[in-house]
């Protein structure tokens, strides 16, 4: 049994996570590769909430079968994928997920921005300042000719201190701003990674044409953006619906019962749904899937892209 550290996860280059993302999900779409439900608890912790999760996928043209469990606390995190082959269930190792997590959830938006964004699109809002938003934005990058990025953070010093990353690990040109308006003014591709408990994103921050992504707020009771900006949008796409109808307050608020306008990054990948050329507003809600880590898995174990 090998074990794989964050260190080997974040050797990974997030290209080739995006390239590995989107050939699991051709897996998915012609049947030989699913979800394991993602089940989850959350409990009172300090001045928070603490909660605990739990998914897994199976791809069988990969030959794999992985499982993970993470527990995220006001104070900290932790994660843990096991990997086991799906022909003959031998354990092939155990990975620290930490980088991995970072990197799956950066790839899957990443690929979610290549099908759905305007190909022009060369500006990116990133609104949130945490350990996940500097791979966000270098997923953007991958895909899209990104020229500027405009950070926005509630806590302004946090904003400045991603914008210099940005500026230095990634090379692009990026600057902090005041406020949500003046973040997403005009820019065709913004990323939301908070943990907001109340929306905070309204219908009238995005700008015609543009593509959100929304991969923050994974428990039932938070939100990041406000649900009536779905009214216009003409595409929205999930990385799970399961796991979206349980865990997205967002789309769980607007859609109801009703979730048939909702389709899954699988079927945008394999071209049965498409964007259209000229949408209002395109979203993407990621909850986070199996898939996903099973993706890097791939990469971890030595498969291709």
């Amino acid at each position: 049994m090998r074990i794989w550290t964050d260190a080997d996860a974040a050797g990974l280059r997030l290209p080739q996570a995006i390239d590995s993302l989107e050939r699991v999900l051709t897996h998915e779409a012609d049947g030989t590769a699913w979800n394991l439900d993602k089940t989850m608890a959350s409990w009172p912790a300090g001045a928070g909430r603490g909660s605990a999760h739990a998914l897994g996928a199976v791809d069988r043209d990969s030959d794999l079968a992985v499982f993970k469990a993470w527990v995220n606390t006001p104070s900290g995190a932790g994660a843990l994928m096991t990997i086991f082959s799906a022909t003959d269930g031998t354990l092939l190792g155990a990975a620290e997920a930490g980088a991995a997590g970072a990197l799956r959830t950066a790839a899957v938006s990443g690929l979610a921005t290549r099908w759905l964004a305007d190909p022009a699109a060369d500006e990116l809002a990133i609104l949130g300042a945490g350990r996940q938003a500097l791979r966000q934005v270098e997923a953007v990058a991958a895909v899209r000719p990104v020229r500027r990025v405009r950070v926005w953070n509630r806590t302004a010093v946090k904003a400045a201190e991603l914008a210099g990353q940005v500026r230095e690990h990634l090379g692009l040109d990026a600057v902090a701003v005041r406020s949500v308006a003046e973040a997403t003014a005009g820019t065709p591709i913004v990323t939301l990674i908070t943990r907001a408990a109340e929306p905070f994103l309204c219908p009238e921050h995005l700008a015609p044409g543009a593509h959100l992504n929304a991969v923050g707020a994974i428990l039932p009771s938070h939100a990041e953006f406000h649900h009536e900006l779905l009214d216009k949008a003409d595409l929205t796409v999930v990385d799970s619906e399961s796991n979206a109808r349980r865990g997205s307050r967002e789309l769980r608020e607007h859609y109801g019962d009703d979730w048939s306008p909702v389709r899954t990054l699988a079927e945008v990948v394999t071209g049965k749904a498409t964007r259209p050329d000229r949408p209002f507003r395109t979203v993407f809600k990621g909850m986070g899937m199996g898939l996903s880590d099973l993706a890097v898995a791939r990469l971890l174990t030595g498969g291709t892209p």
